[in-house]
């Protein structure tokens, strides 16, 4: 049977009288379906806003671009980028999407927590460092829209028209941010929009919006369908596959998150030689089970050659699509293992076949 459930967004109805939604949106206990995502659209509404926080200030370029290995100082207003905050062996701690603008730069990281983000920026904030770091999170609430049709849904909420990826300001107040359609190993992955709303406007708006994507064929969905969409299309997110064990390069991002014509980072070094060294020992491929698994099995767990039983990758964390009806998962698998097809075996004893990813449609 298909229940439903009443969605609200976690507000106080008595403090916030006018953010809720006029009537309840239901959403399908069985949303899990990310066909409406690939064909039309779908959209989440966060339960937690994403983070948001300013960095304002005279030495607000400099300040960024000592930590990030991605060039701010070349980013042009109204623009958006995509980098990581580095530990000094270029292991990725913080990934970000970052807007500039006029008089600061607005930063939302994908992963971790709002206070150890902040933790670290402030760590290289120095006494005499004209930046300031604000966090605007509590004024917003925030949601994804995926999808083909999503720009289309999405350019009636923008105060201009958009007419590439980058920052849009909201007409009714807050901001968007209009991801790249090619991410990991340069490969298109379909529009993805990030927007954050007034607290006070936000039932209106995401009233409005759930409504044009259902008439348009869409769908609502939680944030394990849209954990299972971004996997479908080859993303990775941190902590499960952007974190320190790991190199941009090895995740396929460099083109997108890496600058490798600006000064000096942290963790420069290591990611200008293994650029030039031109060899990656392992990188972020797809893998599908042959079979669905039962139940759950620790993750990350590790892969194994099906040949000799060597230690050849690691998965981090599958997931069951319905658009594939197959497991699935983004894993780092070695060189000598990672072209698509091959066989291999994971901790529990499942086999699985590597992938190109994003996945390809059933159709």
């Amino acid at each position: 049977m298909n229940q439903t459930k009443q969605f609200f967004p976690s507000f106080n109805p008595e403090t916030s009288p006018e953010v809720l939604p006029r009537e309840p949106i239901l959403m399908s206990q069985n949303n899990l379906d990310t066909r409406p995502a690939h064909q039309t659209a779908a959209l989440y509404p966060h339960i937690e806003t994403r983070p948001v926080l300013s960095v304002s200030g005279s030495d607000r370029v400099s300040y960024l671009q000592g930590l990030l290995c991605q060039d701010v100082a070349t980013q042009e207003s109204g623009t958006i980028r995509y980098g990581f905050f580095l530990n000094p062996k270029a292991r990725m701690l913080f990934d970000s999407w970052f807007a500039a603008l006029p008089e600061s730069f607005l930063l939302s990281p994908s992963g971790g927590t709002e206070t150890d983000f902040v933790a670290h920026l402030k760590k290289y904030l120095f006494f005499r460092t004209q930046a300031t770091i604000t966090s605007l999170t509590s004024r917003y609430r925030s949601m994804t829209l995926v999808g083909p049709e999503a720009p289309q849904l999405a350019t009636p909420l923008f105060a201009t028209e958009p007419s590439a990826d980058g920052y849009r300001t909201l007409s009714g107040g807050g901001f968007a941010f209009l991801h790249p359609l090619t991410h990991t190993f340069g490969k298109n992955v379909g529009p993805w929009i990030d927007l954050w709303v007034p607290g006070e406007s936000f039932g209106r708006t995401l009233e409005s919006l759930s409504s044009k994507v259902l008439s348009a064929g869409g769908a609502l969905i939680d944030e394990q369908a849209l954990n299972t969409y971004r996997i479908e299309q080859g993303i990775p997110r941190p902590p499960e596959e952007l974190n320190t064990g790991h190199f941009p390069a090895e995740a396929g991002l460099d083109e997108i998150a890496v600058s490798y014509n600006k000064g000096c980072y942290v963790g420069q070094e290591p990611v200008t030689r293994l650029k030039f060294q031109g060899q990656l020992g392992r990188r972020l491929s797809g893998v599908v089970f042959s079979e669905n698994p039962e139940g759950d099995s620790p993750c990350p767990r590790p892969l194994f050659s099906s040949e000799d039983g060597a230690e050849v990758g690691i998965l981090p964390s599958p997931t069951f699509s319905l658009w594939l009806n197959r497991t699935i998962g983004l894993a780092y698998i070695k060189r000598t293992h990672w072209d698509p097809g091959t066989k291999l075996i994971d901790g529990s004893g499942k086999t699985l076949n590597g992938s190109e990813i994003p996945f390809l449609s059933p159709d």
